[in-house]
């Protein structure tokens, strides 16, 4: 037995000891294998050994001690759990003997977690779960958790969609209060459109899909001494869902309408959105009327609004706007002819006056995936976007332009903002105009002028390079967002930008319809703190993460069948490891691996370019290729070349 003086050593020994290594905090992130890394708040990254990642989860904020090994590479064991965020997790029940766990589907996480005898629940091996947290393996590497729900069978109908609805936490049920306000709004309509201004004789009518029951917005346009004007009349919940109501937080709590492949999560409840504020043909409704002066060379001159009310006369479906634009005269009631031309003229000339002055998003092709009985893709069908889908998407367009300078005008509101490139991309960017556009390499590329001139100028030059470099200088752009301080939209070269014509289906309209009325009527402007801003934008990129993992695990389920299968596809990714490729009859992605020993091939970073021989591979470039491999469990489609030459183009 050690006595006092040698124990006193000892722990000296361990304070030099620790007083001689580097120790960090970072996050750590997983790997398809046992490893895992930290990733350092400096930057660096550090290498987790299987025994050491035993004792973490993805995502966890730990302190670790670094060790630089031979090869000049950090490795990290770990000294300190900060923080842990992973408190729930959804995978699939499994048993391998006496033991009981779950395989979670978080990413990163591939080990299994015990389930105690007392936390399996009701649940069965083989079934969906979802699960909390009990016990954090940091201690011994040993994680439990608790089965919360049973989300169902894997051969259940439609299980994707609840695993889904599970796994991202989806809200999709209301709260008791919320339903008995929502069944009270039905019986104030007739009163609220009462105290208004009836509009209807304006002539308005809805253009929406045939399917879609909640129509938010209807049109009309009238002729003006210097062009158009446009009125655009907006189903208006704001003037009955009071802020702070139990339907207020619901509606804050979800952010949007969370449109999944055969299932809408909606905003509101069914009965307000498809009913009592729907713009159904007939039926009066209160709503937000905006009058957008236009003139004939596109430009917008001038704005204002009122709360009124409308009766649209009718519901019009796209395939019935672009058959009448078209020439066929029947497909529309006849009293809407010369609103519904009057609108043709003036989209297109909007469209070119945009073209000019801002920018325009790239017409791609819609998907319609049909689903069977199982609610599993039965075919998939590729729209090309109509004429009246133009029509209707330049009138938007036009109304949330003219919302964004108003809202910017009084100092409030929900801006939809776009900042342009990322920040840590910069350096990248700024080497890459050096060569091909060195006038710009020093400029701001935040500002919207110098933005539009660069894009302006890369869209117009007759060199298929300046093409590819616009490509790529669009992978390096931040994703929009939400925000409570008026910015610049540069994806789409505008100074301001708020959407209000969407008030049934997303939450950033309905508060900014609360700020218009509020400024009409003199009234203080209800405002979003940075917290709230940010939490909208969280729910809103949660729903868009949810649809894209329904549609990833549906495609695999849809190709499975089409191993071998020869299609053409477009290039949408390039990395030191291959190419992605989007199928251009399904709008599925998937990854084509090039085997560097058998076919060498030279990756060129900056431009995002695979030279291979007397092959060519860039973004945008297209390329015919087979199904190669389907990993529906990890949601994994592989893709291989076709032929063994693929020029470019």
């Amino acid at each position: 037995m050690l006595n006092a003086d040698a124990l006193k050593q000892l722990s000296q020994l361990k304070t030099d000891i620790r007083s001689t290594k580097e120790f960090a905090e970072g996050r750590v992130r997983g790997s398809s294998g046992k490893f895992g890394f930290v990733v350092l708040d400096d930057g660096r990254e550090a290498f987790l050994p299987p025994a050491e990642m035993d004792r973490v989860f993805p995502g966890d904020r730990v302190r670790v001690s670094l060790t630089e090994e031979d090869n000049g590479k950090l490795s990290a064991e770990l000294d300190q759990l900060v923080e842990s965020s992973l408190k729930y997790l959804v995978g699939q029940y499994v048993q391998r003997g006496q033991g009981h766990f779950i395989q979670p589907s978080e990413h990163g996480l591939s080990r299994w977690i015990f389930l105690p005898p007392k936390a399996r629940g009701k649940a069965q091996p083989g079934e969906f779960i979802a699960c909390s947290l009990t016990r954090h393996p940091f201690k011994d590497g040993k994680s439990q958790a608790k089965v919360e729900t049973v989300i169902g069978k894997p051969d259940n109908a439609g299980i994707e969609h609840a695993f889904v609805v599970a796994q991202y936490r989806l809200p999709n049920q209301f709260g008791k209060e919320a339903l008995q306000q929502a069944e009270s709004i039905p019986a104030r309509l007739e009163a609220l459109c009462a105290e208004r201004n009836d509009l209807s004789a304006l002539g308005f009518v809805t253009i929406d899909a045939e399917t879609t029951k909640d129509m938010d917005d209807a049109l009309a346009v009238t002729e003006s001494d210097d062009g158009w004007t446009l009125h655009i009349a907006v189903a208006d919940p704001s003037s009955l869902i009071e802020a702070g109501s139990a339907l207020d937080k619901e509606a804050r709590k979800r952010a949007n309408s969370v449109y999944l492949a055969g299932e809408t999560l909606p905003m509101l409840p069914a009965n307000l959105c498809e009913n009592s504020f729907s713009l159904i043909a007939g039926e009066l409704r209160p709503v937000l009327v905006m009058r957008i002066e236009v003139g004939k060379d596109g430009a917008l001159k001038g704005f204002d609004y009122e709360f009124a009310a409308i009766r649209s006369q009718h519901k019009l479906s796209y395939a019935q706007v672009a058959q009448f634009i078209e020439g066929d005269a029947s497909a529309v009631p006849a009293e809407q002819h010369d609103s519904l031309r009057r609108l043709d003229v003036l989209s297109k000339a909007r469209a070119a006056y945009r073209a000019g002055h801002s920018l325009v998003m790239e017409d791609r092709p819609d998907y319609d995936l049909i689903l069977n009985d199982q609610r599993k893709i039965e075919r998939i069908e590729k729209q090309q976007r109509t004429a009246a889908q133009r029509m209707v998407e330049e009138a938007m367009l036009a109304a949330n332009i003219s919302a964004g300078e108003k809202l910017a005008e009084l100092g409030a509101g929900c801006f939809s903002i776009h900042l342009g490139f990322r920040d840590e991309r910069m350096a990248e960017i700024r080497a890459l105009l050096k060569e091909t556009l060195p006038e710009y390499a020093e400029q701001d590329l935040h500002q919207l002028d110098v933005y539009l001139k660069l894009v302006k100028e890369l869209e117009s030059h007759s060199d298929t390079e300046m093409h590819n470099v616009l490509a790529v200088l669009k992978r390096m752009l931040r994703p929009g967002e939400l925000s409570n301080s008026a910015a610049a939209h540069l994806g789409l070269g505008l100074a301001h930008y708020a959407t209000v014509t969407s008030p049934i289906r997303k939450f950033n309209d309905l508060h900014n319809h609360r700020v218009l009325r509020a400024a009409q009527q003199g009234e203080t402007q209800p405002a979003l703190d940075d917290e709230q801003s940010e939490a909208l934008q969280q729910s809103v990129g949660t729903g868009r993460q949810a649809d894209r993992a329904l549609q990833q695990w549906l495609f695999c389920q849809f190709l499975e069948g089409k191993t071998g299968e020869e299609f053409t596809g477009t290039i949408t990714l390039v990395n030191g490891a291959g190419i992605g490729v989007r199928l251009d009859e399904f709008g599925i992605n998937g990854f084509v691996r090039f085997n560097s020993k058998k076919n060498p091939f030279e990756f060129d970073g900056k431009r995002l370019r695979i030279t291979r021989g007397e092959e060519t591979f860039q973004l945008d470039q297209q390329v015919q290729v087979k199904v190669a491999a389907v990993d529906t469990e990890k949601r994994r489609i592989a893709f291989e070349l076709a032929s063994e030459s693929t020029s470019a183009e």
